[in-house]
């Protein structure tokens, strides 16, 4: 049975819990999203791998990227970038805290003999190398952190890249947010099992911050043998907004796309991605 209305209850503030690694990272969790990832038309992980494909010939010349060149793929999840651009030669490192896709990521790697290296981790802490030629952060993660996290992932990456070292990363836009209403959900093995292991009960509950264009999902699942909580955050971010971000971690004007393979910009649009560089020196 399942059973929907309002969210109730007290609202929780703002960014106040954070349970990104532990989603990606969770044992059942991380299965479920290397099926969606490895799916090459489902979305619920990553971009159709088609779309992959047309990505990767345009962040190439985009980054200018060639055999040699250095980059770090943040949150690159079971590959699906990081391969495809070390096929290409650039020298890749990703990054991901999920151990069950970082597995499946080496495997491909070590069996096509791939310049790629992958460190488990979180790119808010481990170590991003240095005088990196470009970094990518892919399928909205930007507006999954909250703007401390921003900041000090902006400045992270500044630090590793070499002076004119570019940056793309895709945003989750304000227009977005209009989609977004207030409710529960609850019900019995919630998303079919996507969870946990059956049986259990799961409750998501959506809320909204009209004044941040933020909407927290939240779910709470409960199992036989406890109960765990996740938190997942989405911040809706206008271009002039991200424009001021870059530039207060020291990176120059950015230019706007409409994704990832190189649309054309469209303000009204859904998403939106970002190419930016940090300046060379004088």
């Amino acid at each position: 049975m399942t059973s929907t209305g309002s969210a109730s209850g007290q609202r929780p503030a703002p960014f106040s819990d954070c349970t990104t690694p532990e989603f990606w990272d969770d044992d059942h969790i991380s299965g479920q999203m290397l099926r969606f990832h490895l799916d090459p038309v489902a979305e619920p992980a990553s971009r159709a791998h088609a779309f992959i494909d047309r990505s990767v010939d345009w962040l190439i010349p985009n980054l200018g990227l060639g055999a040699g060149s250095r980059l770090v793929d943040l949150g690159c999840g079971p590959g699906l970038y990081a391969n495809r651009l070390a096929a290409r030669g650039v020298q890749v490192l990703g990054i991901d805290v999920s151990r069950r896709s970082l597995a499946f990521a080496r495997e491909v790697a070590r069996d096509r003999s791939l310049p790629a290296a992958f460190r488990q981790g979180n790119y808010l802490t481990c170590d991003l190398g240095a005088d990196q030629d470009a970094a990518i952060l892919i399928y909205e993660d930007y507006c999954a952190l909250s703007p401390g996290q921003r900041a000090l992932l902006l400045s992270r990456v500044h630090a590793a890249l070499r002076p004119g070292g570019l940056l793309a990363f895709d945003v989750t836009a304000a227009p977005r947010f209009d989609q977004y209403r207030e409710e529960v959900v609850r019900e019995p093995d919630l998303m079919g099992g996507f969870w946990a292991e059956p049986p259990y009960v799961g409750t998501h509950e959506t809320w909204t911050y009209p004044d941040l264009r933020l909407v927290l999902d939240r779910y709470l699942i409960e199992t036989v043998t406890g109960t765990r909580c996740f938190w997942n955050w989405m911040q809706c971010l206008w271009p002039e907004e991200v424009a001021a971000e870059v530039a207060a971690a020291g990176f120059g004007e950015p230019e706007f796309f409409g994704d990832v393979a190189g649309a054309a910009f469209d303000r009204s649009a859904p998403t939106f991605t970002v190419l930016v560089g940090r300046p060379r020196m004088a």
